[in-house]
């Protein structure tokens, strides 16, 4: 175990005495169950402040950062919980004493409502999740269309016997793409599909010896074509 582990666990470990020594000590006047209930809710109390100020709670290495669109969430309904159990406990033991019975049922209706928060904090997690993949896979096919276009360009350098107007077509072509955001439209998808099919032939055909022009040029309308289609279409 690494050294600040062993020393958070040993912060975590004394803090935890101090409250059951506390309890002990300040609260001889209370009932047995009241006492255990009172050190049990405090105990939770100061777990989740402690998680939250000395435990790391977002992963730099998750692009997704599901944590950052659950912490919001949790930190609402872990800070209602966390005042409305500390001021039970000072009213209902203190100010206007109730018996251990009905104490219990309202703590537990209180640790429901923080129950809650984890459930929409798992989701939002999911949801945050969920985005970031479905964002990544509406740019992968225009990312691998810019990648395409980089080869053939290279490959149009080397080519001794292509056309010049063929790379200045392309090069317009990708100055363009450049404008074209992700979509989540699925019309979208299928124009960028199409796009990335012609310039993939584009490339294929410049390893032909001749190169076959007309063929590279009949590629590279379509491609201006359905680039015009794409141009039209925006996300949902």
């Amino acid at each position: 175990m690494k050294p600040n582990k062993v020393f958070t666990s040993l912060l975590l470990l004394f803090g935890e005495a101090i409250i059951i020594f506390c309890f002990l000590h300040f609260a001889k006047g209370l009932s047995t169950e009241i006492l255990v209930l009172n050190t049990v809710v405090t105990s939770l109390i100061y777990l989740l402040y402690f998680i939250d100020k000395l435990i790391p709670m977002v992963d730099l290495k998750d692009k997704s950062h599901r944590e950052v669109g659950a912490m919001g969430v949790k930190w609402v309904y872990a800070t209602i919980y966390m005042v409305l159990a500390v001021s039970v406990m000072i009213f209902f033991n203190g100010i206007h004493p109730i018996d251990f019975t009905s104490q219990l049922i309202i703590h537990g209706a209180l640790f429901f409502v923080l129950l809650l928060g984890v459930y929409f904090s798992s989701y939002s997690s999911r949801k945050a999740h969920s985005i970031y993949v479905e964002e990544n896979q509406q740019r992968s096919v225009l990312i691998e269309i810019k990648t395409t276009i980089r080869d053939v360009l290279l490959k149009l350098e080397k080519a001794s016997d292509a056309p010049p107007e063929i790379a200045k077509r392309i090069i317009v072509l990708q100055d363009n793409l450049r404008y074209i955001s992700p979509s989540n439209n699925k019309e979208a998808l299928e124009f960028e599909t199409q796009i990335l099919k012609e310039m993939k032939a584009i490339y294929g055909n410049l390893f032909d010896i001749p190169i076959n022009v007309e063929k590279i040029v009949a590629n590279i309308v379509s491609c201006e074509i359905i680039y015009k289609e794409r141009k039209k279409i925006f996300s949902n």
